[in-house]
Parts: structure tokens; sequence; C-alpha cells
């Protein structure tokens, strides 16, 4: 924000510590709980229809690949390896070389890209549509991982199939040549482009697949947080299946349950969000690690042959199996809280809806004033985004000039970062620098907010403000 002053000196906030310490006491309620939401809806993150959950199903397949030394046929693993032309001997070579110090395409920088596709597979309208696409990011040594979902709509240009949804270039390349490997580099392509980044495998997986692996793990034990019924959960043919409820609780889930329950999201109420939705497949996630591991099915001679025929028809990938095994063992103690989920939607403000002239179809393509360079910029910083939507933080907002015209601006600019603002009244004097207190420690929300609103941290509450820690995190008063 252009019209906030400079940052003051050290000399300055000392002044302003000694202004808060000294000030006036003008006791003020900040907002009761009946005008703060009890649930405040954290930012949405859309997408038109969904595959996440496969993100959950790769891992397992990780886990249990990962313990394989011998493959069990050539002939499924060259469904399974795709573009690699490995032979059954070289294929154990590489397994054999891990242990030697070999490294995955990233490791060195410090980040492994994998983008992640999910099909509806034959039986399904447009079986190699694909229906999520997710840029998978990991950094290792920060034992840290952004999940960037890439919403189906999303207006690009390839050179080979000219201008169109992005979800059709990797149907549009499966379909020309039957390739899983060219489709898997096509849309690989695209993604570079538009994200600035190296992307150097992927791997794709279908409904069928998933509801498989679960099955054969016995089903997964999963938590319900909340009572939700969808009664338009779409079957194969184009209609609904009859209306499914969950109800609190904890459940045994088979893959179908699993599947619904991970991708519903037309239940009323809370439940029928876009981030209740991600919430649930982290769930479903979470459950088959967990199931994987209490098994030990890496010791199960009869559960690995049952699970590579499963992955061999409905699982491929360009990595190769020491490189999928190394890539696990980078992974494998990475924590929920240490993953983050993220989405190119337009509640960044980057992108927006248009309809095509000539076609008349439905498209998402970047909004006015924003171009490639928006987008760029967007994945290279989505740590620092994932890092602010894990931290959830309630920002109370006050403005101390005299004229009181900040404060919608820089509600905007907070609110539009994905936090949650709340406006609380200043008593004090009008202050000439904005400043921020910290409440409870949120680094990431801090350092957005002293950065956008070019804010100086002090260590003493504002005056006049009654601080509760159950209710806010941050406490911003504007300056002039």
């Amino acid at each position: 924000m252009n019209s906030i002053p400079p940052k003051i000196d050290s000399k300055n906030i000392d002044r302003y510590e000694e202004f808060f310490a000294q000030a006036d006491k003008h006791p003020h309620t900040p907002p009761t709980d009946d005008q703060i939401p009890k649930e405040p809806t954290p930012p949405a993150r859309k997408s038109k229809r969904g595959l996440k959950i496969v993100i959950g199903v790769i891992v397992a397949i990780i886990v249990i690949v990962g313990g394989l030394v011998l493959l069990r046929t050539t002939s499924l693993a060259d469904k399974i390896f795709v573009g690699n032309n490995q032979s059954l001997y070289s294929r154990i070579t590489d397994l054999l070389s891990i242990g030697s110090g070999s490294k995955v395409i990233g490791e060195q920088e410090g980040q492994v890209n994998v983008l992640l596709l999910g099909i509806g597979g034959p039986g399904h309208d447009g079986p190699y549509l694909t229906d999520t696409i997710i840029l998978a990011q990991l950094r290792p040594g920060e034992q840290k991982a952004t999940l960037t979902s890439i919403p189906r709509d999303y207006l690009v240009n390839t050179n080979e199939f000219g201008q169109g949804r992005i979800n059709a270039v990797f149907a549009n390349a499966y379909n020309k040549n039957k390739d899983w490997n060219e489709a898997g580099q096509a849309t690989i392509g695209v993604v570079e482009k538009m994200s600035g980044l190296k992307i150097p495998y992927f791997a794709v997986m279908d409904f069928d697949g998933f509801e498989k692996t679960i099955d054969l793990l016995g089903g997964v034990e999963v938590q319900i947080d909340n009572t939700f019924t969808d009664y338009t959960f779409p079957n194969n043919s184009g209609g609904y299946i009859p209306a499914v409820t969950f109800t609190e609780g904890i459940e045994q889930m088979n893959g179908e349950r699993a599947l619904i329950f991970a991708r519903s999201r037309h239940a009323a109420g809370p439940e029928g969000s876009d981030f209740a939705r991600g919430v649930r497949q982290q769930k479903i996630i979470q459950a088959a690690k967990t199931k994987v591991v209490s098994l030990n099915i890496v010791a199960d001679a009869g559960k690995i042959n049952e699970l590579f025929t499963i992955v061999g028809e409905h699982f491929h990938t360009n990595l190769t199996p020491g490189e999928m095994i190394r890539l696990y063992t980078l992974t494998k103690d990475f924590g929920s809280e240490n993953v983050t989920s993220i989405s190119l939607d337009p509640t960044t403000g980057l992108i927006c809806s248009k309809i095509l002239e000539e076609s008349g179809a439905f498209v998402l393509t970047t909004c006015a004033g924003k171009n490639n360079q928006s987008i760029i910029d967007f994945f290279q910083n989505s740590f620092d985004t994932g890092a602010l939507m894990s931290e959830k933080a309630v920002v109370w907002l006050a403005d101390s000039t005299v004229s009181q015209k900040l404060y919608k601006a820089a509600e905007t600019e907070l609110a539009g970062a994905g936090l949650t603002v709340y406006k609380v009244i200043y008593t004090g004097r009008p202050l000439e620098q904005t400043v921020v207190y910290s409440v409870n420690q949120k680094a990431a929300t801090l350092n957005l907010i002293k950065d956008r609103l070019v804010a100086s941290e002090v260590s003493l509450a504002p005056p006049g403000i009654k601080v509760d820690p159950a209710k806010v995190d941050v406490i911003v008063i504007l300056g002039e």
C-alpha cells in the first residue's frame, strides 16, 4: 500500500513502545462472540470436479512398491513405469543403486516437483480427461511439501492441439498414440510453462485403482467430523446414486465408500464446501498410510502380488522403480502438518471466468491486469501461501488515522491473502506509523503483514484493546 509511510527506525520503535506503555487506557471491548462467526470460513479452494484423493493412493503405492526388490513381471512393469524403456535387469539394477546414493531430479537443488494427475478411466465419461491436476513441490531437506491444484477449466495453448482447457491436454495426447508417457509429458509441458518450474516427473491414476487398493487393504478407518448427506453424487451413466449419508464418528470404509466420502461436494452445510472436501481427502490419505504401516504389507508376498496387478492396470508414472523408492525414502517421515494444499482458483484474484466467443465454452483465464508472470509468481511463492493457509490466522484491524480512509484498502489486502479479518475500534491517539502486535505465534502471517502494510512490530499490546488470545492472533493498527 503506497500510502503507508516508510518503516520507522529502531529509535522510533522505542518511542512507540513508550507511547503504548504510557497511553491512557480507554477500555474497548473487542468483537463479542455473537459478532464473530464461530467457525470463520477459510479461503475457498474451488475446483469444478476433483480426484485429489489420488494423492493418497499414490502415497500408499509408493510405500508398498518401495518395498519391492524384484519386479514380478516385465509386462506389468512396462504398464506402470512408462517412458523409460528399462529391461528387467536394468530395473533391478536401478532399485539396488539407491543405496549407493542415487538422487531424484531436483533433489540436489532442494526441491523435487511431481505432477499428479487423476482420471476417471475406462467406463467413465471422458475417461482420459484430467479431472485433477496437482503440482506436488517437495522439499526433503525442510521436510515439507505444497500441493497446488490447477483448475481443469484453465485455458492453455499447445503447439499440437491449439487452444483449449488444460484438462484435455492429457486426453488429446493419449488418444493420439495411446501412450501414457506422451500424455504425461504433454501435460507437464503446459504446467511447466504456466508455473515457471522444471517438472521432471508425473504420475496418473484412475477411480477404479483407488477403490481396489482400499479394498485390498481391508478398508480404512476414518474419523467423520460432521454428519452430512449428499443427494447428487454422480454415477457412471450420467445420473446420481441414491442419497448417501455419513454420520459423525469413526467409520470403517471400503473403497467405494471412501471414494464417495473424499469426492462429495454437494452436501448441505459446511461439508458441501471444497475446503471441507480437501480436509476429508487428507483424512483418507492419512488413513491409507496408517493401514499400510499397520499391515506391514511389504512383508506379505500375496498382498504385494495382488497390489502389483492393480497398480499395473490403473497407475502409470515416468519415475523409475529406483526413483520411486528414493522419493519414498525422502518423504516417508512427512507428517500431515508438513503438507499444505492450495489452489489456483478465482479467490486468488489471478484468474477469472470467461466465455469464449467462437465456441461459447466456459473457461478460466488470467484476470484483467494480471499476466503469465502473475501466475508464475503464485507457483513460486506457493510455500509461503501454504504456510499462511495452514496458520489460519485471525487478524484484528483498526485505523488510528483521523481520516479513517486506510481501513478498507488494508482489509482488502489482508483478506485477499487468505486471512480472516475483523474490525476493532482503536481509542488511543493517532499513530504516525502502522504497527503490528503478535498475540499468538503466526510467523508467516506476521511477515506478510509487515511486508504488505509496511508495518513495524511492537512488543506491547495497543492501548484500549482488550486482547483475547483465544479470539485473535495478530492486531494491526493503521497509522498515518
